[in-house]
């Protein structure tokens, strides 16, 4: 064998340990985006389960022996949240399902936050808020009661970048 085929065949040895590198590297990020994919609709799933139990809810404790007629009979902002020796799954109102026993505080402080393990995928933390919005604007929180409530419920997977976050807006009215 001459020199010239002894550079080919260096050259080519060296081609296909690059393109098999570069293969090996492709299914590793491959196998990232599957994971990320998998903790991603698990992660819906979890968050749209938590807002389809409080639709079921009624609108707040003071409804559900009649319909209020004044906002001054619905729960006032500050108290939003279970009553007290109330936990869930026997929540009876929208707005208990407020920090969940759990999430970030108004005050930014961490308390503990549902945790959900689903074997061979990641264990998920969630936690929800609910407050009074706008009725003309949805997206802005009021320290005063309104006839619509927000809950936004967040699910992060430990292996995942990103928090989710969901929202459901809840209105009272009715037909007179």
């Amino acid at each position: 064998m001459g020199t010239g085929q002894t550079v080919l065949t260096i050259v080519a040895i060296v081609l296909l340990g690059t393109n098999v590198v570069s293969v090996n590297r492709t299914f590793l990020q491959h196998g990232v985006v599957l994971q990320q994919t998998e903790i991603g609709l698990f992660g819906v799933s979890l968050a749209t389960s938590l807002l389809e139990e409080a639709r079921g809810k009624a609108f707040d404790r003071y409804s559900l022996v009649g319909f209020p007629q004044y906002l001054t009979q619905l729960t006032p902002y500050d108290s939003l949240g279970p009553e007290v020796g109330e936990l869930r799954p026997d929540y009876n109102d929208f707005d208990d399902y407020n920090w969940m026993r759990g999430g970030p505080s108004r005050d930014s402080i961490i308390v503990r936050a549902d945790t959900v393990v689903i074997p061979d995928v990641d264990i998920f933390l969630r936690w929800a808020k609910v407050c009074y919005v706008d009725t003309s604007n949805p997206n802005t929180y009021r320290a005063y009661r309104t006839w619509m409530k927000k809950l936004t419920v967040y699910v992060r997977g430990r292996a995942s970048q990103d928090t989710l976050q969901m929202s459901y807006l809840f209105s009272n009215w009715s037909f007179r």
